[in-house]
């Protein structure tokens, strides 16, 4: 009986840790997961401040020096597709128009998305990576 307890005792262990270690995983994701959520970049153009938010289909930010948005659609294998995205006309200096650029470049190369409690991480079809801290 004891033996048998103990057996339970650590099967029921191994299945919530099991549990545990899922949930620091990505999620699948859809536009209700990211409807209301404000995200910032925190892994390149350091000190833009450069942001992306959801709101349903749309997404809108700061690219550092402008606004940005546009629609997004979100398809199986948490693949995301942004389109008909447009930026405001704000003049600057060449270093901020150019990381705006880079940026507005690689949002639209975007391909796959990941989210975990704190983080969307995007990949470029170029393989690119942007980790976005979620601040919202």
């Amino acid at each position: 009986m004891r033996r048998n307890c103990t057996l339970i005792f650590c099967f029921i262990l191994i299945i919530f840790t099991g549990s545990c270690a899922s949930s620091k995983k990505s999620i699948n994701i859809s536009t209700s997961t990211l409807n209301g959520k404000t995200f910032q970049l925190t892994n390149m153009f350091k000190g833009r401040g450069i942001t992306i938010s959801f709101y349903n289909e749309e997404f809108y930010g700061y690219s550092g020096f402008n606004t940005y948005l546009g629609k997004y659609e979100m398809r199986r294998g948490n693949m995301i597709i942004f389109k008909d995205m447009v930026v405001t006309k704000m003049g600057g200096t060449s270093e901020a128009v150019e990381s705006e650029k880079q940026y507005i470049e690689l949002l639209n190369k975007a391909s796959s998305i990941e989210l975990t409690s704190n983080n969307l991480i995007m990949t470029t079809l170029d393989n690119e990576i942007l980790i976005f801290k979620r601040i919202k």
